[in-house]
């Protein structure tokens, strides 16, 4: 899994990129985004969807929906 954050100056928020096979729930590639004003909710959705992502891999489900 790789997890990759960073700050946009420009639009002065925390951006997140998060890429995975290993916990993709179908064991394709897996990659998903997102952004916000404050670092930690950046970083508590990251935990929430690495969270999710293992659930769902664990139940053999699928990613398709993901709204963290």
């Amino acid at each position: 899994m790789r997890v990759q954050i960073w700050h946009s100056p420009q639009l002065n928020e925390w951006r997140w990129s998060l890429y995975t096979k290993t916990y993709a729930p179908k064991g394709d590639n897996h990659q998903q985004t997102g952004s916000r004003k404050e670092i930690r909710d950046a970083m508590n959705d990251v935990a929430n969807t690495i969270e999710h992502l293992i659930v769902l891999k664990e139940k053999g489900g699928d990613s398709e929906g993901i709204n963290i």
